[in-house]
C-alpha cells in the first residue's frame, strides 16, 4: 500500500494550458491618437517675428508656423550673391581669354575654382536663412503653443506642439493570451466617453512586442464611421463584434 501511495505522489499531475481569451468576454479601454504629431523646435538662435496660430487653430500644408528675425542672414546672402556674380564674370571673362591663348590653363581652373567656392557660399547662406521660417509638414490643428511672439529663443527650444486631427487610431491594450483572437479586419466597437456615443472600427495592425511584465500587448485600429467631432485624447470602452 505504501509503494502505492507512493507511486501516486511521484506522477506528475497534467497541467491544461489556458485557453486564449475572446476579446468579446474582455473588458478594455480604448484611446484616440492622431498618427502624425510633432513639436516644432526652434534650429537657430534669434527672436520671433511670427508667430500667429492659436491653440486649437487649423494650418495647411506648407504654411509658415514660425518666423525668426534673420536681418544678419539676409545681409549675408545678398554679400555672397554679390561675390557668385564677380566671380562668375571674372570665370567668364578668362574662358574668352584662354580661349585667345592670353592666359594659362592655370589661371582659367583657378577663376572655376573660386566661382565654385563662390556658389557653396551662396548655398550655405539660404540653407541657414531657410532655417529662419519654419513651415507646416502636414495639414493639422494646432494642439498647444509655447513659445510667443517677439521671444528670443535658442536651439532646441520648443515652440508649438501639432498634430493630424483628421487622422485618428484607436489604440488599446490587450491579454497577450488573446492574441490568437485579434486578428487584421476583425471590427469592434468603441464608445467614447466625451460624446457618448458608439462607433464601428476594425484592428489595422498588432504592436510588435508583449509586455512581459503585464502580458499584454498594443492593438491600433481605425474608426470607419465618419465623424468629424473627434479630438486625440478621447476614451472609451471598447466591444467586439462576434459576426462582423
Amino acid at each position: 500500500m505504501k509503494r502505492l501511495v507512493l507511486l501516486l505522489m511521484l506522477t506528475p499531475i497534467p497541467v491544461l494550458a489556458e485557453p486564449p481569451s475572446n476579446p468579446t468576454d474582455l473588458h478594455l479601454r480604448a484611446q484616440l491618437k492622431a498618427r502624425q504629431s510633432t513639436l516644432i523646435s526652434s534650429e537657430i538662435s534669434a527672436r520671433i517675428s511670427q508667430l500667429k496660430l492659436h491653440d486649437g487653430e487649423r494650418f495647411a500644408a506648407g504654411q509658415v508656423l514660425v518666423g525668426f528675425h534673420c536681418n544678419l542672414e539676409e545681409a549675408q546672402l545678398t554679400k555672397s550673391q554679390a561675390t557668385l556674380g564677380k566671380k562668375l564674370k571674372t570665370y567668364e571673362v578668362n574662358q574668352q581669354l584662354e580661349a585667345r591663348r592670353s592666359i594659362g590653363a592655370l589661371e582659367l581652373a583657378v577663376s572655376k575654382a573660386e566661382a565654385e567656392e563662390a556658389n557653396a557660399d551662396v548655398r550655405i547662406t539660404q540653407a541657414m536663412l531657410d532655417r529662419c521660417v519654419i513651415h507646416a509638414p502636414f495639414a493639422g490643428k494646432v494642439a498647444e503653443v509655447i513659445a510667443r511672439p517677439y521671444q528670443s529663443v535658442r536651439p532646441g527650444d520648443p515652440l508649438l506642439e501639432i498634430l493630424d486631427d483628421k487622422d485618428l487610431e484607436v489604440e488599446f491594450m490587450a491579454p497577450s493570451r488573446s492574441m490568437p483572437n485579434l486578428t487584421t479586419g476583425k471590427r469592434f466597437r468603441v464608445t467614447l466617453d466625451e460624446v457618448a456615443k458608439s462607433y464601428q472600427a476594425e484592428i489595422t495592425r498588432i504592436g510588435g512586442k508583449v509586455d512581459p511584465v503585464s502580458q499584454t500587448i498594443k492593438v491600433y485600429g481605425r474608426i470607419i464611421d465618419k465623424a468629424d467631432e473627434l479630438l486625440p485624447g478621447m476614451s472609451g470602452a471598447i466591444e467586439f463584434v462576434t459576426n462582423p
